[in-house]
């Protein structure tokens, strides 16, 4: 019983400041309930246009579903359900997803409650995916949850690890990249698991929706991602898009911007091995996310989220462990600069729309490319960082209630233990 106190306590303050930003962001009302959730709509109207027998790719309005088949097929519950409540339950999910991912890793008690309340009123990423309604939260707490040792709630797995990582997959496709990682630090059971679930849950949805599922899959073999010209808009900061805005759309700058996003995918399961193999595995994850936000060809500004756990992450290892950093002090204020200039995005009073983003001046472009040079450069420094070993590293040991496996554990051989 003080146990659900004390964590309803903790919980509060972030699920009050969560209502409020998701209802009055964008011009939204809290009283009256008015929020102003146009994506968490697209997603319910699909799943209305699924159940009618009809084309969710092609939906009345501007706004389009762009998701894998498996994403309309989950978002069933949500159109079934009444509006006030779906959006309300939706917030308080999203919250609580953000506080699980801050606890997995290290925050707990008072400073869990305040660090979460920050991140929900401050970090601008988090703010527009509680008032668009996104799904970012959910994406990046599967990934987290499922692949960092850390504490938890229950004593032991329910599904095995690689299973929330497929799912994150087939809803966006992006986090498939952990699969590649999973692999080549050789936690094979988890590799096999994720492969295995994400093709039997696409198999799932193709026997709901074969019809949507051969369009969508065959499209996307032919790199047509549904956006158009819309890649170019402000609020997308990958690697993509910055080439485009730079080259204007054509073939030309398409391939190169595939061919760069592939160089900073590998750039970032390169980092990510190596900090996995020094024993760091939430700093692993995390340069994963940031690769995966980099290397697609589509990241709206509300899907890096991952900063936030990035800056936990990173602030942790910095504070001085039996006298020494784990990380030195250049490579974690780097990574935060980058948090701080995603959570803050100073570029937002750029011209936008109309594809006003392709007249822009070198200066205008290089603003705009701020988060990608910041993002790469962070990437780099993590991969030679990783490739030697500081003085005064500490490696972190992972929680031993989590799993305790040779490939999570320092470099002297230890005989793995299964719960």
């Amino acid at each position: 019983m003080r146990r659900t106190v004390r964590g309803v306590g903790i919980c509060l303050l972030p699920l009050l400041a969560g209502l409020w930003v998701a209802a009055t962001e964008f011009g939204g009302h809290l009283v009256p309930w008015r929020p102003v959730m146009v994506d968490l709509e697209v997603y319910r109207e699909a799943a209305r246009v699924l159940m009618s027998g009809g084309d969710f790719y092609s939906l009345p309005g501007q706004l389009q579903f762009l998701y894998p088949p498996l994403a309309a097929v989950l978002s069933v519950p949500l159109a079934v359900l009444p509006t006030t409540l779906v959006q309300i339950g939706w917030t308080v999910g999203g919250v609580l997803a953000l506080l699980a991912v801050l606890h997995r890793v290290g925050l707990q008690g008072w400073v869990l409650s305040l660090v979460g309340t920050a991140a929900i009123v401050f970090a601008e990423p988090v703010r527009q995916t509680l008032g668009f309604g996104q799904l970012g939260i959910f994406l990046v707490a599967l990934v987290v949850l499922d692949l960092v040792p850390g504490p938890r709630v229950l004593s032991r797995r329910l599904l095995p690890e690689g299973f929330w990582t497929a799912v994150a997959t087939c809803i966006k496709l992006t986090p498939a990249l952990f699969a590649v990682y999973l692999l080549l630090v050789r936690r094979t059971r988890a590799f096999v698991v994720a492969v295995v679930s994400g093709v039997a849950l696409t198999l799932a949805a193709a026997v709901v929706a074969p019809q949507r599922s051969v369009e969508f899959w065959g499209r996307l073999a032919h790199g047509d991602t549904g956006l158009g010209g819309s890649i170019i808009y402000f609020t997308n900061q990958s690697v993509m898009a910055d080439v485009v805005r730079v080259f204007g759309l054509g073939p030309g700058a398409a391939l190169l911007g595939l061919a760069l996003s592939a160089v900073v995918a590998a750039l970032g399961a390169w980092a990510a091995v190596l900090w996995h193999r020094r024993g760091d595995v939430p700093l692993a994850v995390m340069l994963g996310g940031v690769a995966t936000l980099l290397a697609s060809p589509v990241s709206w500004l509300h899907h890096f989220v991952w900063v936030v756990p990035l800056a936990v992450v990173l602030v942790r290892d910095l504070l001085p462990v039996g006298g020494a950093r784990r990380l030195p002090a250049w490579f974690g204020l780097l990574g935060l600069v980058f948090c701080g200039w995603v959570a803050i995005e100073p570029f937002r009073n750029l011209p936008n729309g109309g594809d006003l983003e392709l007249t822009w001046t070198a200066g205008q472009n290089l603003l705009a490319s701020v988060t990608l040079l910041l993002g790469g450069a962070f990437l780099v420094a993590a991969v030679l960082v990783g490739l030697r070993r500081e003085p005064g590293h500490t490696p972190v040991t992972p929680d031993p209630v989590e799993q305790r496996r040779p490939d999570l554990a320092p470099p002297a051989p230890v005989r793995e233990v299964r719960p």
